[in-house]
């Protein structure tokens, strides 16, 4: 199973699918009906998105995580900080400026498709 979290401040898309020997099976991770905030991944994804930004502020936050975990029990997580977020609707500049406002970085970590979203 493999869960990708395409997060900015504002803004949260989630992915999941499974592999059979066929094809990849997608479905929506989110719980269904009435759920706490703590239940909630849009939000334990933005929570864990801030916690991990307290910890090395420097870095910057990042913009997607992914998380693979496999028959056996055995998982894999990555979180990157400069590719761009695949997310199905392109968020607007304003929703970058106000990420980089919440989570700033220093200049020579912007990555440069992200100055030239808010550079337009």
């Amino acid at each position: 199973m493999t869960l990708n979290a395409f997060v900015i401040n504002k803004m949260v898309e989630i992915t999941a699918f499974y592999t059979t020997e066929e094809q990849h099976n997608y479905f929506n991770p989110k719980n269904q009906g009435q759920v706490t905030r703590d239940e909630d991944l849009t939000f334990l994804f933005k929570d864990l998105r801030e916690e991990m930004y307290s910890m090395s502020s420097d870095k910057g936050a990042w913009f997607t995580a992914y998380f693979t975990v496999k028959n056996n029990g055995q998982f894999q997580t990555h979180f990157e900080y400069e590719e761009k977020p695949e997310f199905t609707y392109a968020p607007s500049k304003e929703k970058y400026i106000d990420d980089l406002n919440k989570f700033p970085r220093e200049k020579s970590l912007i990555p440069q498709w992200l100055k030239n979203i808010v550079n337009s």
